[in-house]
């Protein structure tokens, strides 16, 4: 399946506006992020990173605690499932940069709660459960962007994935404009998205 997602523009639009109303020393040790995306169902997220004492955004580590929710479709022994979700995760976060770009990897607890309608007793993450998840996010390049996305939940069997490409527009604002492709899912579905 393809779909159309808004999830980068969302991203960079509120990133934009969150770094620029902080002050520079508060960009140093802390940062503000939110997304989303629509399909033939959405999803959207949205949380913080705070650089350990010691440490900075970009360089050490960091704590970073997120939430999310969204809904989705996906057929069961021939039915429609209809399902929802909500998440709650902090994690510790070991970040890199440089000229090359940077890069973070993340691992910590995540809460998540799981509905659907009609009830389908053979998806195992109906409910509330607490699981460990791992991530991992970042950019190789400036002028032209590659940039990643990436998250598993070790007992839920969650994943999503995402790269994007592009080039720079106005240096100023951070402006891009590229392509992007993912996929998220767990054992029950799968869902494919470009933008």
């Amino acid at each position: 399946m393809q779909v159309i997602s808004l999830r980068s523009l969302v991203s960079a639009c509120c990133a934009y506006l969150a770094l620029g109303s902080l002050p520079a020393s508060a960009q140093d040790s802390g940062v503000v992020f939110a997304g989303g995306g629509v399909s033939d169902g959405y999803n959207a997220y949205a949380g913080v990173v705070v650089a350990l004492p010691g440490n900075a955004l970009g360089d050490g580590l960091a704590v970073r605690a997120s939430t999310g929710g969204g809904q989705y479709r996906y057929d069961s022994a021939g039915q429609e499932i209809e399902a929802s979700y909500l998440s709650g995760e902090i994690a510790l976060v070991y970040q890199l940069s440089g000229e090359w770009g940077w890069a973070n990897f993340g691992v910590g607890p995540r809460l998540s709660h799981n509905e659907t309608e009609p009830l389908d007793p053979g998806n195992d993450n109906e409910g509330t459960s607490l699981d460990a998840a791992f991530s991992t996010d970042g950019a190789l390049g400036n002028r032209w962007r590659l940039g990643w996305y990436g998250a598993v939940g070790l007992g839920d069997e969650t994943y999503a994935a995402e790269l994007r490409f592009g080039p720079l527009l106005d240096e100023a604002s951070q402006t891009r404009i590229g392509v992007e492709a993912g996929v998220q899912g767990d054992e029950n579905y799968t869902r494919g998205a470009l933008g």
